[in-house]
C-alpha cells in the first residue's frame, strides 16, 4: 500500500476482530492520493476516522465521548 501499488479504493487494511451478526471487520487504514499539508507526498496511506477516534480520545485522556448515530452500526 505505501508503494503506491494500489490505486485509492483497491486497498484497505482492516482490524481483525471478532465478527457479530451483521458487522464486518472495521478499516484501519486506506489509500487516498492527495499531498498532506505536512508531508507533501510522501504518503499515500491514511488512518480511518473509526480507527483514530478513540486512540485520539486515549491520547488526550478523554473517558466518556459522546458521538452520533452516524456510527451507531459499526
Amino acid at each position: 500500500m505505501k508503494n503506491g501499488k494500489f490505486d485509492e479504493g483497491e486497498a484497505t487494511l482492516r482490524l481483525k476482530m471478532t465478527l457479530e451478526e451483521g458487522k464486518v471487520d472495521p478499516v484501519a487504514y486506506r489509500i487516498k492520493y492527495v499531498p498532506h499539508h505536512r508531508t507533501g507526498n510522501k504518503w499515500c496511506i491514511y488512518p480511518t476516522y473509526d480507527y483514530t477516534h478513540c486512540l485520539c480520545d486515549s491520547i488526550e485522556n478523554i473517558t466518556h465521548s459522546l458521538c452520533t448515530k452516524e456510527f451507531q452500526s459499526r
